[in-house]
């Protein structure tokens, strides 16, 4: 099969870690540079000056004047500090916004793609989409490649995929949907995805949803890329009904391995945030919490339906009269105030408060804290709470400094004895993923590439593996709902021997979703869309 010689790949997510695109491209490139070498893959970001740039290791802090005249924008190259160490190259696509108008004519000319209905993020994006493609042909100028592939991610890089195909149409592209515009609309707006997939057309919703200009890019990159690509096998079904052209190739999100701790630094990060959850609970809600209690974790970004926060709530309510005790955490980033001073002084001075606080499962103060809708679900069942099940809602961002747990993802993830992934909307699902990679067996649904994933090599009826997945349709929630809190309930008693089993089978499933294993897909992509170039 046919190799490519020079691989660019853009998303806004290079060297800035906001979503799930970051841990693909991050984790991904070790294994991209040990295949085709560091000069032969070149990273392309946002530079954003206005920000700390994570991650990012720059030459210099001046633009390289070589690639910048190339590109006609400031441009600041360097390595990105994840494994592998690829080259990156950080643009500045502020000074476009004078070009925005001709820019987005020029694309109505060449493809009636229109942007007048664009709104919110759509500019910066569509800007820096433009300014990456730029890059990406002043690089391959400046260092010609007989078999150059561009790979363009998500909706917010489909108009440099386009651009990049009129100024420079040797260059093979490949588009690659981590989710399809629509479909995370529709589902994001409480309307039945599964059961009406077949009806639903991709270009009339955009129009109910609102999201018509997003849609539009989305939907003439897909068709206009060398070879179309998603996550999952879930999404391509998805991509063929509303962008209405089938997928070429899946390729799955693979997984890094390296950054798991060694056994003995997990049982101690588990130790470590298994006495900071419980003190945190007992100080909040006024109890004493049995140190054996049972820890169930859940995070993700704050989709309350799509990533099965309802579902969660309400699983857990039906727990209160569990025979154990159980701290449910929520880790979900939400529009953080401040942390709960009072909380603060009781950790700090280590005297529990005799009667627990005003919504004891919220650990930080909202900006909305009384519209907030996974507080107002907690409020509903509040009567249930601090019996036998002790939920923590921590809204902050887990970098260590949210003042009040004050300890990153990664390191309390091991505390957890099961995490729970509900999700109704989900095109892979890296938190399971990274779930079981840490040996912590998890709960995840078939509407998540990652279930559909692991449906495919083991037995996920029941939890013995490590998986357990769930079977949610539009019409099944509150079935989901019960097998969920049975499925907690029962593993709450699991003997100790046993769960250590399970969850050294969980790390092992993990290990089949190394890089390594799944970078074959990309290849087989590259091959493809540099013979159909070749063709064409």
């Amino acid at each position: 099969m046919t190799s490519p010689t020079l691989i660019m790949e853009t998303s806004w997510e290079v060297c800035n870690k906001v979503g799930g695109i970051y841990a693909v491209l991050s984790t991904r490139a070790a294994t991209m540079v040990e295949r085709y070498g560091q000069e032969q893959v070149l990273f392309v970001g946002p530079y954003l000056p206005h920000l700390q740039q994570n991650d990012a290791r720059l030459d210099s802090t001046d633009p390289d004047p070589v690639l910048s005249e190339a590109c006609g924008l400031p441009v600041y190259t360097g390595t990105w500090s994840v494994p592998g160490n690829p080259r990156v190259a950080l643009v500045d696509y502020r000074p476009l916004y004078t070009q925005r108008d001709l820019l987005y004519f020029n694309m109505w000319e060449d493809y009636e793609l229109s942007s007048e209905e664009g709104y919110g993020d759509y500019d910066e994006s569509c800007l820096f989409a433009i300014a990456a493609a730029q890059v990406m042909k002043g690089f391959s100028t400046i260092h010609p490649s007989e078999r150059p592939v561009a790979i363009f991610n998500e909706w917010t890089t489909g108009m440099g995929l386009l651009w990049l195909k009129k100024k420079a149409p040797e260059v093979a592209t490949l588009f690659i949907t981590h989710a399809t515009t629509v479909g995370r609309s529709i589902s994001g707006n409480n309307k039945e995805l599964y059961k009406y997939m077949s009806g639903y057309h991709g270009d009339q919703m955009a129009r109910e949803l609102g999201v018509v200009a997003k849609h539009a890019v989305e939907k003439k990159a897909a068709h206009e890329a060398t070879v179309f690509c998603t996550v999952s096998d879930v999404t391509a079904v998805e991509c063929s009904q509303l962008l209405e052209r089938p997928v070429d190739v899946v390729t799955n999100n693979g997984f890094e391995p390296g950054f798991v701790p060694a056994r003995a630094e997990c049982d101690r990060l588990r130790l470590l945030g298994r006495q900071k959850l419980r003190n945190i609970a007992q100080t909040l809600y006024g109890a004493t919490i049995s140190e054996e209690t049972y820890i169930v974790l859940t995070s993700g970004r704050f989709e309350y339906r799509n990533k099965g926060l309802d579902l969660f709530i309400d699983a857990m309510a039906e727990l209160a009269d569990n025979g154990t005790d159980i701290i449910p955490v929520i880790a979900v980033p939400a529009w953080v105030k401040e942390p709960r001073r009072e909380i603060q002084l009781g950790l700090e001075s280590k005297v529990r408060l005799t009667l627990p606080a005003s919504q004891p499962y919220c650990t930080h103060r909202l900006h909305d804290q009384d519209s907030n809708i996974l507080v107002r679900r907690l409020d509903h069942f509040s009567h249930l709470w601090g019996k036998r099940v002790y939920p923590l809602f921590i809204p902050a961002y887990l970098d260590g400094n949210d003042g009040v747990l004050d300890i990153p993802y990664y390191d309390i993830l091991p505390a957890a004895d099961l995490t729970v992934f509900a999700s109704y909307y989900e095109p892979w699902g890296y938190t399971p993923l990274e779930s079981i990679a840490f040996g912590v067996p998890t709960v995840t649904t078939d509407k998540a590439g990652f279930g559909v994933w692991a449906q495919s090599l083991t037995d996920t009826q029941v939890l013995d593996n490590g998986v357990l997945v769930l079977n949610r349709d539009d019409d099944t929630y509150r079935d989901v709902a019960h097998q969920l809190a049975e499925a907690v309930r029962s593993y709450s008693v699991t003997p100790a021997e046993q769960r250590t089993t399970i969850g050294q089978r969980a790390k092992e499933l993990s290990d089949r979703a190394d890089w390594k294993h799944f970078f074959d897909q990309y290849e087989e992509a590259f091959g493809m869309a540099l013979e159909r170039i070749k063709i064409n």
